[in-house]
């Protein structure tokens, strides 16, 4: 078979098993042929190249970067859903199995989902598959993988840095550094939050002021971005997260990172930094509205019972509600000089306290949904006194993730850690394996995320 026939070939198996399994269930006879077929067209393109980049340009299909002719009118149709579905191009990566094509298949197949895809498909641990956009030359490259999302992250905790030093030093934050940041940051909350939520997970504290701004950050733009926000908009609201405590570059160290509770004397000069972060930005050239209105009220909490005091009536910007909720959440999760960080459990149990005037009910519940109880990229132990990583999570019930078994009941290092779906029954409709708490990875000598 020509190199040109392999191409064509990959393209009918991929139509003619997504439109199987629109069909059929994924348990049927046929379905499971189609993804059979598909998964071996796929893997003789793999079998000399790290990747087959199937692309939809127009009414035109591109397998890694070779135009196909004519082709038949099933695939016009193909080409169409693609259209619909606004997909322009489907990866699929060396280390790809026939599982993640048989859950790829089941993703595409339910249209009834409001998720995002890159969501559901993360949900599905379907690693080896990427969906996307057609990137023009001159464009970043596609922003997907936890290899990529940790160099982001690192580059905006260094850039953090600099915009902390700029300011101590007693000049203006740069906001053209701040937005080029945002702006890669923003690319993967879109395309890989998950990737990006778990790098905020780790509890090293080595860096704390400047991995906290990256944190807020993030979590902010994914808050925004499950309320639909996009565009500029999410970027100004990731812009105003990162520079939230900007004011603290005035409270001293001792201040900061007293290990005992602070003195009255002392939480006076703490709560300056919302004042002192407001005016900072405002006298700042080009700093985008928002910056300013959420370093300042976003100790304020719902009922105006926070910091700064006695402001008057005053309704909260809902960017400001936003901050406060993944200050709060990552602040309470990280290691301190004066504390250990709490597991995820533990701090959605506090926040979610009721009658707490300090968040937004509704946007915490969401917060919590987005997060999961037991957030992608935690270690745990679970009820058989197994360790593992979680890896995803079930989409109605956060109680159930799935997770990545790394230690055995002994507490020995497994050789091939293996998935387990802690949401399956076994014959007699018991769940055999249930996550019990999040521990630190510290403890146990591991790098969560090179798991993931």
């Amino acid at each position: 078979m020509g190199d040109l026939q392999l191409r064509e070939d990959l393209v009918r198996r991929l139509a003619a098993a997504l439109r199987a399994g629109e069909l059929y269930n994924s348990s049927h006879p046929l379905v499971q042929r189609s993804v059979e077929a598909l998964s071996g067209a796929a893997a003789k393109h793999l079998q000399s190249a790290q990747s087959a980049v199937v692309g939809f340009l127009g009414n035109d299909i591109v397998v890694n970067e070779v135009r196909l002719g004519k082709f038949s009118t099933s695939l016009v149709g193909f080409v169409r859903d693609m259209r619909e579905r606004e997909i322009e191009k489907i990866t699929f990566n060396q280390g790809l199995t026939r599982d993640e094509l048989k859950a790829f298949v089941e993703v595409l197949a339910d249209r009834k989902s409001q998720l995002p895809l890159a969501d559901r498909l993360a949900a599905r641990t379907i690693r080896h598959i990427a969906v996307g956009k057609i990137q023009l030359e001159g464009d970043d490259e596609e922003h997907t993988g936890i290899a990529v999302a940790r160099k982001v992250y690192h580059t905006a905790v260094e850039t953090a840095e600099s915009l902390w030093d700029q300011v101590k030093a007693g000049e203006k934050p740069d906001p053209n550094a701040a937005r080029k940041i945002i702006e890669s940051l923003a690319k993967v909350v879109t395309q890989d939050r998950t990737s990006l939520m778990a790098l905020t997970a780790l509890k090293k504290y080595d860096n704390y002021t400047f991995t906290h701004m990256v944190n807020v950050s993030v979590l902010a733009m994914s808050q925004a971005r499950s309320l639909n926000l996009e565009g500029p908009l999410l970027r100004e609201f990731g812009f105003a997260a990162l520079m939230h405590d900007i004011g603290k570059v005035h409270t001293p160290v001792e201040v900061l990172n007293k290990p005992d509770k602070l003195t009255k004397d002392e939480f006076d000069v703490m709560k300056r930094h919302v004042v002192d972060g407001a005016h900072i930005l405002r006298k700042t050239p080009e700093m985008p509205a928002l910056a300013p209105i959420v370093a300042f009220e976003h100790h304020l909490k719902q009922d105006l019972s926070g910091y700064p005091e006695n402001i008057g009536s005053r309704k909260l910007n809902l960017c400001t509600m936003i901050v406060s909720i993944a200050d709060v959440f990552d602040a309470l999760r990280s290691n301190r000089p004066y504390r250990q960080g709490l597991a995820s459990d533990r701090i959605k149990a506090i926040m979610g306290e009721q009658g707490n005037p300090a968040f937004n009910q509704k946007l915490l519940k969401r917060f919590v949904n987005i997060m999961g109880l037991f957030p992608v990229g935690n270690l745990v132990r679970l009820n058989t006194d197994e360790v593992g990583v979680i890896t995803a999570e079930h989409p109605s019930d956060p109680f159930r993730p799935q997770v990545k078994i790394v230690f055995n009941e002994r507490g020995e290092r497994i050789e091939e850690p293996f998935l387990a779906n802690t949401w399956e029954r076994d014959p007699r409709g018991e769940y055999p394996r249930a996550v019990v708490e999040a521990i630190d990875p510290e403890t146990m000598n591991i790098d969560p995320l090179t798991l993931l």
